[in-house]
């Protein structure tokens, strides 16, 4: 009795999934980077001495503060009447949410005491004001 050899041909290996999975994640970073641009408007923050300290807890908002003094969150100008439902909504989603500020260093005090007070009436319990970081000059 004699057993036959059968003939290994060279395997076929589908690359279809893989591209998928390579586009799909290209989409993503593509999409995450475009929300990460849109959160960070051109706002030049103060400057203040002191550690970076890395946040404990999610975002839920951030409210940019112009020069000018106009609020605009996710780049649409708003007024402090729609910060607090767009507060309440965050708050409702997340009780913990902390939202942050980005006030451009040419705007007025009394602007981010109004834009603070908007997100305290809209329930939030604490805020976060955005700063950099100043440079200790190197000798």
């Amino acid at each position: 009795m004699r057993i036959s050899r059968r003939q290994y041909g060279m395997a076929i290996l589908d690359m279809t999934p893989m591209i998928d999975v390579v586009f799909l994640l290209l989409i993503f970073f593509l999409t995450t980077a475009q929300m990460a641009q849109m959160a960070s408007s051109p706002v030049t923050l103060p400057e203040e001495a002191g550690n970076a300290e890395e946040s404990s807890g999610s975002a839920g908002m951030v409210v940019n503060i112009d020069s000018m003094g106009v609020i605009t969150v996710l780049d649409q100008a708003i007024e402090t009447k729609e910060l607090m439902k767009r507060a309440k909504e965050v708050m409702a989603q997340d009780p913990v949410a902390v939202p942050v500020i980005r006030a451009d260093r040419r705007s007025t005090a009394a602007r981010l005491n109004e834009v603070v007070d908007a997100l305290r009436s809209g329930g939030c319990r604490a805020v976060r004001v955005a700063t950099t970081q100043v440079k200790e000059p190197t000798e």
